[in-house]
């Protein structure tokens, strides 16, 4: 049973699973056809036409957003892995303070 278990370790999966991808990474290499530089390879293509440079400056507004789903996401993930009996001031508390967070995320001077 202990060789069953070394087995279906992770650390013996993902290392079988690294062996695999790279016997697929060298199995295609070798019936790929060869590479041959040419002007349309390297040229940006967007929906059926060539792209034209343009310059587009991100605001921080964007920042916010990302901040925003990354503090509202992880808060869900805690509250989904937390023990069936935890207790509840405990659940709330973090909720609160997930609360304060967004407050002080979306706080404009």
């Amino acid at each position: 049973m202990a060789a069953m278990d070394l087995l279906f370790s992770p650390f013996i999966i993902a290392l079988l699973a690294l062996v695999a991808g790279y016997l697929m990474y060298a199995w295609s290499k070798g019936i790929a056809p060869p590479f041959e530089p040419s002007r349309n390879k390297v040229m940006p293509y967007v929906g059926g036409e060539a792209a034209e440079a343009q310059v587009f400056q991100p605001g921080y507004a964007f920042f916010y957003v990302a901040l925003f789903f990354t503090v509202v996401h992880v808060a869900a993930l805690v509250l989904a892995l937390a023990p069936p009996d935890a207790p509840l001031w405990g659940t709330m508390g973090y909720l609160a303070l997930v609360a304060v967070a967004v407050f002080i995320l979306r706080w404009e001077k």
